[in-house]
């Protein structure tokens, strides 16, 4: 699935805005762009579209320290997720990919996978600051509680890392020049 890009952060790492970004600049399927799949802030961007992951109405399934799924429920998952062209780019976004990298490399050798990294305390004060509990899209009830966020971004920044320096993948200072804070990670 060439067409595929796999887009992971912790929360309040500014991926939502990133994967926003690839959506355009690539001339993305936002077929999933409805209103129910739809969160803005005030002051800033907010989410769009499908995410997918405990919780979501797609890709229930991810739990960190279980399992990625099949080649082909995320095959069968994308295609309900889109309805758009089967050629056009799809954009596919989860807090999870974090703990599955290498995996999702294995399985889909052809997609890009873009990993976004940020602080782990500016994570959560964004996160806060975005409507922390009061996000009404997407859903965060898998995280239950700050001390069970705090632990999963770090946990999700650290699987983030550690991907990266052992297959030393380059930073996309394009994509990362948006925020000071923020680097972004782009595997081909």
């Amino acid at each position: 699935m060439k067409n595929w890009i796999f887009v992971t952060g912790a929360p309040g790492s500014h991926w939502s805005g990133v994967g926003q970004e690839i959506r355009f600049n690539h001339h993305a399927d936002i077929t999933d762009y409805t209103a129910d799949k739809e969160y803005m802030h005030s002051k800033f961007g907010g989410h769009k579209g499908n995410y997918y992951g405990p919780g979501m109405q797609y890709g229930r399934w991810l739990e960190k320290n279980f399992s990625l799924g099949t080649k082909e429920q995320w095959i069968d998952e994308i295609n309900k997720s889109f309805s758009g062209p089967e050629d056009q780019v799809k954009v596919i976004m989860s807090h999870h990919f974090a703990y599955y990298l290498d995996e999702l490399k294995e399985m889909f050798p052809e997609s890009q996978i873009v990993a976004c990294l940020r602080d782990c305390d500016d994570c959560l004060e964004w996160w806060h600051q975005a409507g922390g509990w009061d996000i009404t899209y997407p859903s965060y009830e898998w995280y239950r509680d700050d001390i069970k966020m705090k632990h999963e971004i770090y946990w999700q920044n650290k699987a983030i890392i550690h991907w990266v320096q052992k297959r030393n993948v380059p930073e996309n200072t394009q994509l990362s020049n948006k925020h000071k804070d923020l680097k972004v990670y782009v595997y081909k």
